[in-house]
């Protein structure tokens, strides 16, 4: 099992479970996701993270930004500005499971998570 949380948001990967070996949460709220869930989920924010760093420094003073990318069964939205960013997520009802979720992280937490993930993507923990 592997456990990484911050204030504000947590990680757990059990692969010993066999349907829902993730579990991700916030301040109030938490969902168990599948491997597939996952695994898209962590390249999805990977690539809006990408994303993001690449136009941040053009950005002016008090310039907002929203980028929004969809990659079945998650739309990311990234909302944020030269110096930081909050991420709303939404799983679309899909396949047998037919459950959906939309879950958030504020500016002040979102870089922490999106940095484990890509942790734990790199270093091959999914």
């Amino acid at each position: 099992m592997i456990k990484k949380e911050g204030l504000g948001w947590r990680i757990i990967r059990d692969s010993s479970r066999d349907n829902f070996s993730t579990l991700i949460g916030g301040e109030n709220w938490a969902i168990e996701l599948n491997k597939s869930e996952w695994e898209n989920l962590v390249k999805v924010v990977i690539d809006l993270s990408d994303q993001y760093k690449l136009v941040k420094d053009q950005l002016m003073g008090d310039e907002d930004i929203t980028l929004e990318l969809e990659r079945s069964p998650w739309l990311a939205i990234l909302k944020g500005d030269q110096y930081g960013w909050s991420l709303r997520l939404i799983l679309s009802a899909n396949g047998l499971l037919n459950r959906g979720a939309e879950v958030y992280w504020p500016r002040d937490v979102t870089n922490h998570v999106a940095n484990e993930m890509r942790i734990m993507w790199d270093s091959g923990y999914l």
